[in-house]
């Protein structure tokens, strides 16, 4: 094994290889094919490389052999050269087929965001050293897509997509990078993918990061999970054992979550009759980070009691109207009427009181 683990290694080895062409081709053609199906494992490896004529043989290199890195998809321990191995081959390949025209820039783009997020595959990194000033098509293909996810199109970027396009855009040493990410920085409004777009200063400090407080909650359950325990009143058992811990004894879990350029801190604190009871850190570098999302949660009782009131209020005094006019009753005929604005106008007040009212954040992060 080689002590310089770095792209440009990978790629010198490449380039005096000699079938560092077609291995290359035969780790883009293995991930591409992952990406276009979204499955984070690699498969068909032994069919991808006879269909190039590559022997186990062939694939030897000094970072490790590039088949069995393709097998075992580095996330599953490869070895410490193998993402670097397996990166700068696709990038090297993408070099040997460069994308033309926009809609192959947005294919390629596509691909290499998916695989950074869900696999060991980081072709950004290696990007500059693979295809040096042509990578600035590249670079600005991927600040619009990073435009795209800020404006709200949900559809172009996960949130984990982004964070690899702001880190791979911060660490490029790539004029045209520089300049997006300079652009980025004052334009985008997540604050996480803000973040990772901060660059280093001139002094080296990198410590630049976003801080958010809150309360540590127990992860999303699946909707199966939610069904099962709903239906045997568990679900209802937890929030009520929630809520006495939290108000008869004081029972919190407090969290501080930073975001770094370098990944994700998490401290937490539990506590109960203001004694600590625990205290734990954890850390998820932006290589390990799988997903994040955020999702903002508005108060809903305000819109229950008012849809139910309108419910109660129509049911009752529109059946009361009706027997008022058959029987011709007039006192009928006004509480019936009565009960159905009564109805409308508890709508109308709760639904005003949940216009303004502030919603609860929650953040969740896969590793």
């Amino acid at each position: 094994m080689v002590n310089d683990r770095s792209p440009q290694a990978v790629l010198r080895e490449t380039a005096a290889h000699p079938r560092g062409d077609d291995l290359a081709r035969l780790v883009h053609l293995v991930a591409s094919s992952a990406a276009a199906d979204r499955k984070p494992s690699f498969d068909d490896v032994d069919a991808a490389a006879k269909r190039l004529g590559i022997e186990r043989g062939d694939a030897e290199t000094s970072f490790g052999n590039v088949l069995r890195a393709l097998e075992k998809n580095a996330n599953e321990g490869t070895g410490a050269a193998g993402p670097t191995l397996l990166s700068a081959l696709y990038a090297h390949a993408i070099s040997l087929d460069f994308p033309k025209g926009p809609e192959s820039e947005t294919r390629v783009v596509t691909a290499m965001l998916w695989l950074g997020a869900n696999t060991s595959i980081d072709a950004l990194s290696a990007l500059d050293a693979a295809l040096g000033s042509k990578a600035d098509a590249l670079w600005e293909a991927i600040a619009v897509f990073l435009r795209r996810f800020d404006a709200g199109a949900a559809s172009m970027l996960t949130r984990a997509e982004a964070l690899v396009a702001a880190a791979g855009l911060r660490s490029s040493t790539s004029g045209t990078a520089k300049s997006e990410v300079e652009k980025l920085s004052s334009e985008v409004r997540d604050p996480l993918v803000r973040t990772f777009l901060k660059t280093v200063s001139k002094d080296g400090d990198s410590s630049a990061e976003a801080t958010l407080t809150g309360t540590l909650v127990p992860a999303p359950r699946s909707p199966l999970a939610l069904l099962l325990l709903g239906g045997t009143g568990l679900l209802a058992l937890g929030h009520i054992g929630r809520l006495i811990g939290r108000w008869a004894f004081r029972y919190r879990t407090s969290a501080e979550l930073r975001a770094t350029v370098t990944g994700i801190r998490v401290d937490t604190k539990t506590e109960m009759l203001g004694r600590v009871l625990r205290e734990a850190k954890l850390e998820i570098p932006v290589g390990g980070l799988l997903r994040a999302s955020r999702e903002v949660r508005f108060p809903r009782l305000p819109m229950y009691v008012g849809l139910a009131s309108l419910a109660i209020g129509s049911y009752f005094g529109v059946s009361i109207f009706v027997e008022g006019a058959r029987a011709a009753s007039p006192e009928l005929l006004g509480i019936g009427a009565l009960l159905l604005g009564l109805g409308v106008a508890i709508d109308f007040v709760m639904s005003s009181v949940g216009v303004g009212a502030k919603g609860r954040c929650r953040v969740v992060f896969v590793p």
